[in-house]
Order: structure tokens, then C-alpha cells, then sequence
């Protein structure tokens, strides 16, 4: 029998949603405090080795969402999902989305190949870049933001309002919400970015990070690979 026809709805589920706190609260949280750290004490050493073009957060920026997109397209195999279109339909959008943030964050391998951009595209890319990106807002921003209030909705709102009414974790489909285990990523993410909105109008500069979005689409991108690492469990476990 199809694990599927075992749903309860539930969105929390012991086994499926269980996962080592190191992988989704001290290693998000350990590295938020190193990257400050870096940023307040070694200016230099994080604009050069952690935020630059070459640097670690891009490098993270592409093998996060690389693993989330294998995991993602590893899940469209499972029978349990076949076996309904809108979640082969899910799983798709979610192989594609991380396929396009890891392919846009390394250029589609200029950043590793280093090849020179062609003329043409140069002209209509305003970073000189093999990526689509920086075309358009659309291709860019307006993305940015419909994650961002994914996030924002799914990682903190419901699960904070779940805690408060169990009863919304068994409604249909709540299996599709994002498990509390995403709730550090998320909140990290808006507190990265959070002196960059607020600290010029309270005189404060920028805040610690140079590119403080960068902080931000790191905890995006983690947050992404733990709801479809969750998300697979559940449909396999039937939970």
C-alpha cells in the first residue's frame, strides 16, 4: 500500500521530522556567530575569503541548493510521489528552483571555469556575468522576494502559530508545511539582513556584513534544503 493512503495530515510526525540538532540548530547558529565574528574582527579576511566573488559563502551558496535539488530529484523516483501528479508537480518546482539558485550562484561555471563573458552578453547583463539574474528583476528581486515571504509565512509564521493550535498540523496537506526544525534557519535570515534595512535610518551604517544579503540567501538556501530533506521523509514514512 501506497505510504500516501496513510496520512494523517500531520506535519509533525517523530520519525520523519526527527533530525540531529547539529545539522539544523548548532551548525546554522555556530556559523552565523563565526561569520560576525570574521566580519567585526578580520574585515579584510572576510571581504577577501568569505564574501568575495571566490569566497566561502558563494561556494555555499552553490552546494546547498545542488544538494537540495539531488535530493529533491532522488524524491521524484519514490513511488509515493509518482504516484500523484501535484507532488511530482511539487518536487519538480523544487528541483528546478534549486537547480536555478546553484546554476545562477556559479554563473552556470563561469565562476569555476572562469571563461570570459561573450560581447553580446555583456551588453544585456549588468555584471558582465554568464547568468540571467542580473538581466532582469524579474529574474532576480522579484524571485528574492516571493522566497523571502515563503520563508517569512512558512518558517516562521506557521510553525510559531502551530505551536499555539496543534490543530493546524492536522488539517489536509499540512505535511507540505516546513517543519520547526526550519525555524532557526529562518529567523537567521532575517536578522542578517535586519541591520542593513534598519541601521541607515537609525544613523548605524549597514550593520557588520558588507553584503549582508549574502548572509541572508545562505540561511534561504539552508532553509530550502531542510524542508525538502523533511518533506521527503514524511511522504516516505506516510506521516
Amino acid at each position: 500500500m501506497s505510504a500516501l493512503t496513510g496520512f494523517t495530515g500531520r506535519a509533525e510526525s517523530g520519525d520523519s521530522d526527527s533530525m540531529n540538532a547539529l545539522w539544523w540548530l548548532t551548525l546554522p547558529l555556530v556559523a552565523f556567530v563565526a561569520l560576525l565574528a570574521t566580519s567585526l574582527l578580520a574585515p579584510g579576511f572576510y571581504a577577501l575569503r568569505i564574501e568575495s566573488e571566490q569566497g566561502l559563502l558563494e561556494l555555499s551558496h552553490i552546494v546547498i541548493p545542488a544538494i537540495a535539488c539531488v535530493v529533491a530529484l532522488r524524491s521524484l523516483r519514490l513511488p509515493e510521489i509518482g504516484a500523484r501528479r501535484w507532488l511530482t508537480a511539487w518536487f519538480a518546482v523544487l528541483a528546478l528552483g534549486s537547480l536555478y539558485i546553484a546554476g545562477e550562484e556559479a554563473s552556470w561555471g563561469q565562476h569555476i571555469l572562469a571563461w570570459t563573458t561573450p560581447e553580446a552578453w555583456q551588453q544585456i547583463n549588468d555584471q558582465n556575468e554568464t547568468n540571467l539574474h542580473n538581466i532582469s528583476s524579474w529574474l532576480d528581486q522579484k524571485p528574492r522576494l516571493l522566497l523571502e515571504l515563503a520563508v517569512l509565512i512558512g518558517g516562521i509564521a506557521l510553525p510559531l502559530i502551530a505551536l499555539a493550535r496543534p490543530s493546524l498540523r492536522q488539517v489536509p496537506l499540512a505535511y507540505l508545511m516546513p517543519p520547526l526544525l526550519c525555524l532557526p534557519s529562518a529567523v537567521l535570515a532575517e536578522i542578517g539582513r535586519l541591520p542593513e534595512r534598519v541601521g541607515p535610518a537609525l544613523g548605524l551604517g549597514n550593520g557588520p556584513f558588507g553584503r549582508a544579503s549574502e548572509i541572508q540567501e545562505l540561511y534561504f538556501y539552508i532553509f530550502i534544503l531542510l524542508y525538502v530533506v523533511v518533506l521527503r521523509r514524511r511522504i516516505r514514512t506516510g506521516a
